[in-house]
């Protein structure tokens, strides 16, 4: 403000010096031009003073002896050109004026009062008691004179508790906008600190999908430095993406999803990525913000565990094939031993077939196990699944079945999906044989399928004994068997097969009711045709 005022006497003097020499001299005086000279020059000189030296200087003590320069200054002024005619008594208003901006209200208001009394002592000492009638005659109009004294005085009286007014009003919205601009900058800097702080990479990126936020979690799982990545469209930097999550970032609600970084040093990073829409406070959608999770470290873990649970299972199938192999070994070694001393020709025929039976029994075993040990890899090909299912059903048909079995089939008559074909036959194979094994006395068997877009789902379902609710978590796991004389591999065979499709398979059963397998196989090549349902 010290400075403003400054520059504003400087103002007000460089005009009055371009304009004097154009006034009439009625008008002005110029009885003593070498004082009005001084006044100009004084006028300049503390002027430049306070702008060059405003550094160093106490603002509040410079404006007051400034001010009260000033108050000379003006009234040497218009005693030189009128006294109270001059027509440069307003600067008395501008002086209170500027000091009521600078000084507040009650400095506003001194100086007020003391431009006043000066103003009244120099109509005084040229009026009412001509002092000046040794150099000047006394001119007529001394009532309309002193009505200036006392319209003067009360103007700058009310001016300068005005500006005084004023200039608090200003310097306190300056200070409550200094507050709240530091608060804003407090708010910022704690909102700054908290999205780069965060351990989640976060993204913005407006509505044409140019990132406008990256902070250091972002640069650490991409790779790339956020001064190269503000500003550029999300496709330049991360055109490894997917094409699904392209789309997904302008997407209407918060999206999930799972995909591979391709990083700038040519690695490959596993993330989630959460994109979220921005909204204004009227609700319009602005932007995007992505939420990005560096899942190496899951992915190891997984691993991990998947080896771990490999080996356990590893020890399980050690441990079981050893307590199958055992029984055999067993009848075999006794019925070597009995051949080894002799014996009668229908007994030594007895043994021979002993040996026999529990050889095969052995291979089968064996073969059980190595068509779960040893997976190959999947053939698929997009084949008619209603057709597998019936051929699957009209083998089980050519066997002998329990007296009083209802096949149900419930299964359009054209069903195309991309599967490995003789994979999905073995596990059909397998949950019908069993479904049958389960109803000795006779039931119903229930194979139904269907499909839309993503998923063919296919379901096993019998009117057998059921499975105990205690041994349903355990029936896809290998040597696990509720049948006298069963291997327990053929769920176990099932399950695999299911998994290297990428689908799933659920069972539910009440024992005595009803026993169902549901397996679920998604779609490997979404342009296949939607089959026709009879």
């Amino acid at each position: 403000m010290l400075r403003v005022f400054a520059w504003g006497r400087l103002v007000v003097a460089v005009l009055l010096g371009i304009t004097a020499p154009f006034i009439p001299s009625d008008l002005l005086p110029r009885t003593n031009a070498g004082l009005l000279l001084a006044a100009f020059f004084t006028v300049v000189a503390s002027s430049a003073a306070v702008l060059l030296l405003h550094s160093t200087v106490r603002p509040q003590r410079t404006a007051w002896w400034v001010c009260l320069l000033d108050i000379v200054l003006v009234t040497g002024v218009v005693a030189t050109t009128g006294g109270a005619k001059s027509i440069l008594a307003f600067l008395y208003v501008l002086l209170v004026t500027a000091a009521g901006m600078v000084l507040s209200r009650p400095g506003g208001l001194m100086i007020a009062v003391l431009s006043s009394g000066m103003y009244t002592a120099l109509v005084f000492v040229r009026t009412v008691v001509p002092v000046t009638h040794f150099w000047e005659p006394i001119g007529e109009g001394m009532a309309l004179e002193i009505l200036t004294i006392f319209v003067n005085a009360g103007t700058l009286l009310v001016v300068g508790i005005t500006a005084g007014s004023l200039a608090e009003r200003i310097l306190a919205a300056q200070h409550e906008l200094e507050t709240r601009g530091r608060d804003l900058k407090d708010l910022q800097a704690f909102k700054d600190l908290i999205f780069q702080s965060v351990g989640t990479g976060l993204i913005a990126l407006d509505r044409d999908e140019r990132i406008t936020a990256f902070n250091r979690a972002a640069e650490a799982i991409s790779g790339v430095p956020a001064t190269v990545a503000v500003g550029r469209r999300w496709a330049e930097l991360f055109g490894g993406l997917s094409p699904r999550a392209l789309t997904t970032l302008g997407a209407p609600a918060s999206t999930r999803h799972e995909l591979e970084l391709n990083r700038p040093d040519g690695t490959r990073t596993p993330i989630r990525v959460t994109t979220s829409p921005l909204l204004s406070s009227d609700g319009t959608r602005i932007g995007v913000i992505a939420a990005c999770e560096d899942l190496s470290r899951i992915r190891e873990m997984e691993a991990h565990m998947r080896r771990a649970d490999r080996l356990a299972a590893l020890g399980r199938l050690a441990a079981n094939i050893a307590h199958e192999i055992r029984n055999p070994l067993a009848s075999l070694t006794g019925a070597i031993e009995a051949l080894a001393t002799g014996g009668s020709r229908e007994e030594r025929e007895r043994l021979t077939q002993i040996v026999l039976r529990e050889s095969e029994r052995l291979d089968d075993m064996i073969k059980a196990f190595l068509d779960y040990a040893r997976p190959t890899p999947l053939s698929r090909a997009v084949v008619d699944v209603a057709s597998v299912l019936d051929d699957v059903l009209l083998l089980l048909e050519h066997r002998e079945l329990p007296p009083g079995l209802k096949i149900v089939r419930s299964f359009p008559p054209m069903l195309p999906w991309d599967i490995d074909q003789h994979r999905l036959r073995q596990a059909l194979w397998n949950l019908c044989l069993n479904a049958v094994q389960a109803m000795p006395a006779g039931g119903e068997l229930n194979v139904s399928a269907s499909a839309d877009d993503r998923t063919l789902r296919i379901t096993v379902s019998d009117t057998g004994e059921g499975i105990a609710p205690a041994d349903l978590s355990n029936v896809f796991e290998p040597f696990f068997s509720t049948k006298p004389g069963g291997s327990g591999l053929g769920l176990a065979l099932v399950h695999r097969i299911v998994h290297e499709h990428g689908g799933d398979i659920q069972v539910q059963s009440a024992p005595g009711l009803r026993t169902t397998f549901v397996m679920t196989l998604p779609a490997r090549h979404p342009a296949i045709p939607e089959p026709t349902h009879a």
